[in-house]
């Protein structure tokens, strides 16, 4: 490693959990620091959600995002405005506005991915065989991790 290993993480909480948050708040910021895209993070998270539901309604988008109506209703008014997506009526239900990606919000989540993903292969590239098999190993638990932060407080 160069410059700051395993020992650069500190926290006043030293379990794994914290060490956990740390790294991962870590590559997030490092990967959206590379983004060309000019959007905010919450534009972002928004456009991606979008995305995976599209068509969706404001107040399933909202929910999905854990943001008030008012808040969301604002994150999409400047996706729109930057023409990444687009808005139409419910055909099921003329007073349902639904909300999907425009061809230009397509193609800002193509290269968002495809910059986060060059990243990460060239960061990868650097490690050792050791380490990126690691890696490669927890993958699984990873996602693992991730359906069930997900999921929310269900499981206390």
């Amino acid at each position: 490693m160069t410059g700051r290993g395993a020992e650069a993480i500190t926290t006043e909480d030293d379990s794994p959990a914290a060490a956990l948050r740390v790294t991962i708040a870590r590559i997030y910021r490092a990967l959206r620091l590379r983004s060309t895209s000019g959007i905010t993070a919450s534009q972002v998270s928004v456009l991606f959600r979008i995305e995976q539901s599209e068509p969706v309604r404001m107040g399933v988008l909202a929910h999905h995002e854990r943001i008030t109506p008012a808040t969301l209703s604002k994150v999409v008014d400047s996706l729109e405005s930057l023409g990444l997506v687009e808005r139409e009526t419910d055909p099921l239900d003329g007073r349902v506005t639904l909300v999907k990606v425009s061809p230009t919000g397509h193609q800002l989540i193509e290269a968002q991915r495809a910059a986060s993903t060059l990243a990460l292969e060239r960061a990868l590239a650097r490690l050792t065989p050791g380490e990126r098999h690691t890696l490669s190993q927890s993958l699984a638990s990873l996602e693992r991790l991730a359906e069930l932060l997900l999921c929310g407080d269900e499981g206390d």
